[in-house]
């Protein structure tokens, strides 16, 4: 999707923005956002209007700085998917996560999820939540790479698993599921539908300088065209 000097500008670019980030985890914080993540910012609290102050104020910015890369996304992804992409205007603009060099980490111990943060959103009419999309383009990674965890197990899967006491918690679908690790490639996207099990994967080590950076979103299907959010 992307050239190495287009990444290594886009990096620049996403560095020229910083005050305009977001802290996230303890202070002195080394992990940030740039944009209004939905499963930080309204997923645990639907009632709060984080989320939505955070997508409006930063969507002009965003489609000031990166209006090239939205575009460019869209395309990408509209001819991979066979079907138009929009961005909804009160939704928050794909984003980028920035971990610093001491935010990489070495063991696996990124929370595993399911992309289950659009059930915080109305739909419009003719949207199907059973197929929606998240992907993840990375931008910069640490010297020892960088990619994504995943099992080929559902959330209705965790479900009846829990229900018929097999299991207790998420984690232990791993004993039960094999692990595919999705490395990452900077300038590539990947692109997975969010109702597996997933999990951010860590780095076989840390050097000084590192850096992982990424551009997150999900889409949902609506009435023939894909609907684009973080």
């Amino acid at each position: 999707m992307l050239t190495g000097p287009n990444s290594a500008a886009l990096r620049d670019a996403v560095h020229g923005l910083r005050p305009h980030w977001t802290p996230r985890g303890p202070e002195p914080a080394a992990f940030f956002t740039l944009g209004a993540p939905s499963y930080l910012d309204l997923a645990p609290d639907p009632e709060s209007d984080v989320y939505q102050k955070r997508a409006d104020s930063s969507r002009p910015l965003l489609r000031e700085s990166f209006g090239w890369l939205y575009t460019r996304l869209a395309d990408v992804l509209g001819e991979h998917l066979g079907a138009p992409v929009h961005y909804p205007e009160h939704l928050a603009l794909p984003g980028f996560h920035v971990w610093l060099s001491a935010a990489v980490f070495t063991k696996p111990i990124a929370p595993l999820h399911f992309d289950l943060q659009y059930r915080a959103f109305s739909w419009p009419p003719g949207s199907d939540l059973k197929r929606q999309i998240s992907f993840t383009l990375a931008i910069r990674l640490p010297a020892a790479g960088g990619g994504l965890n995943l099992w080929e197990v559902s959330h209705e899967q965790f479900l009846r698993a829990r229900e018929k006491g097999w299991i207790e918690s998420v984690a232990d679908l791993r004993r039960f599921h094999a692990l595919r690790y999705v490395p990452y490639t900077v300038g590539r996207m990947v692109i997975h539908s969010g109702h597996a099990l997933h999990q951010v994967a860590p780095s076989a080590r840390v050097e000084p300088g590192d850096e992982r950076l990424t551009l997150q979103g999900h889409g949902v299907w609506c009435d023939g065209r894909w609907l684009l959010y973080w």
